[in-house]
């Protein structure tokens, strides 16, 4: 399985996540899409998707420990 695959699944399934899970506003919500689409047809995506993961990981680590601090 090409590594990059693994990638893109993961970036696809967090941003999935963000999108119709969280509360977020609108406009980051298509921030986060745009930065996917964007992703997929540029160069030198992956990295961009490995970035956008890693950033929505901590923000869905920051949101459970803010709940399980309340």
């Amino acid at each position: 399985m090409p590594y990059g695959l693994i990638v893109m699944v993961a970036s696809v399934a967090l941003a999935g996540v963000y999108v119709f899970a969280t509360e977020a506003s609108s406009w980051s919500k298509g921030l986060v899409v745009g930065l996917l689409l964007l992703s997929c047809v540029w160069r030198y995506g992956v990295f961009l998707q490995v970035a956008l993961g890693v950033f929505l990981s901590l923000y869905f680590t920051h949101l459970k420990s803010r709940s399980e601090r309340d």
